[in-house]
């Protein structure tokens, strides 16, 4: 009699660890949106999602300041075999292609990495990390692309490219002006910034490091020589204070980018 009732007993834990495996498994789409909001304090959602938190579709949405800056169709994949071993995977893209994104992610304690990515996006979604580039307010397209590039609190490790297509701005009704690249080459507590022309007749060059630790200090010198769209970049030209050098202005910029964001506290 004991025997049936120990018998008993682990049919029902049987049971019920299969009802929780269930529920597990099939938990709705929606609970994407709640770790994606929570993760980006409201700057990143997941709207009308469909599907189940493992493998669905979505609206994503990146706004910031109360502004949308950036809404696309995105479908996702989490690898559930990762999770077991504390660490998190998502393959992310875009099924109607516009914008183009493809890219996996991968995130642990204290480490957030990028693999195969492949990405053409509104350059306005980079207010959402800066909001003083609305000062700016930049048009065109941003098209990111990185192999592997693997983030934690000891600095970057991995190259990723940002070329922006079609530049343009708002400031000083500049329209488009050609196509731009800055290169990050992370190289653990410093990252290589460069930054050239690769189609346009506005030349910008530029040089400088990302401290990938602590408050993110960015330094960068460069020069601009804006031929005829001089009285153009008039506004952007003093708001870098930058000097004329026979038509060549020389600049530079000091500023923070702090990688803490991505881990939500301070390395």
């Amino acid at each position: 009699m004991p025997f049936n009732r120990w018998r008993g007993l682990a049919y029902v834990a049987a049971g019920l660890c299969g009802y929780a495996l269930f529920l597990l498994i099939t938990l709705p789409a929606y609970w994407a949106d709640w770790l994606v909001s929570r993760a980006s304090h409201n700057a990143v959602r997941i709207q009308q999602p469909e599907g189940t938190l493992w493998g669905g579709r979505g609206n994503l949405v990146i706004q910031s300041t109360g502004q949308e800056r950036m809404q696309t169709r995105i479908a996702w994949e989490l690898q559930t075999l990762r999770l077991f071993t504390g660490k998190l995977q998502v393959r992310l893209r875009s099924p109607d292609n516009n914008p183009a994104l493809n890219a996996t992610i991968r995130a642990g304690y204290h480490h957030l990495s990028i693999h195969d990515v492949e990405a053409t996006l509104p350059v306005s979604v980079l207010s959402a990390f800066n909001p003083a580039i609305d000062l700016v307010a930049p048009s065109g397209r941003l098209q990111i692309t990185a192999q592997q590039a693997i983030l934690t609190p000891a600095g970057l490790e991995g190259a990723v490219q940002l070329t922006w297509l079609g530049a343009g701005a708002r400031m000083g009704g500049l329209s488009e002006a050609g196509d731009y690249r800055l290169a990050v080459n992370g190289r653990g507590p410093t990252a290589e910034l460069r930054i050239e022309t690769l189609r346009g007749d506005i030349g910008v060059t530029a040089q400088g490091e990302w401290q990938t630790q602590g408050e993110g200090l960015v330094r960068l010198t460069g020069n601009i020589t804006p031929g005829s769209r001089e009285q153009t970049l008039r506004p952007l030209l003093t708001m870098l204070n930058a000097q004329n050098n026979n038509g060549q202005y020389s600049w530079s910029l000091n500023s923070r980018f702090s990688p803490a964001k991505f881990f939500g506290a301070t390395p």
